[in-house]
């Protein structure tokens, strides 16, 4: 194996592993995006709750 094969084959190593973090990081983020919506709308249910005098 030359260096140049070897330069190749860690380049593309590295490109697939930098493929792999963002698609991760992606993902995360649209967990983190639904839990904040749906933390947001328990907080909203319980605030109406109060001001329509129910409890909270």
């Amino acid at each position: 194996m030359t260096f140049q094969t070897a330069l190749e084959i860690f380049s593309e190593n590295e490109k697939r592993e930098r493929r792999r973090i963002l698609a991760v990081a992606k993902g995360l983020k649209k967990h983190v995006e639904a839990y904040r919506q749906t933390y947001r709308k328990d907080i909203m249910r319980e605030v109406i709750s109060v001001l329509l005098g129910g409890e909270g």
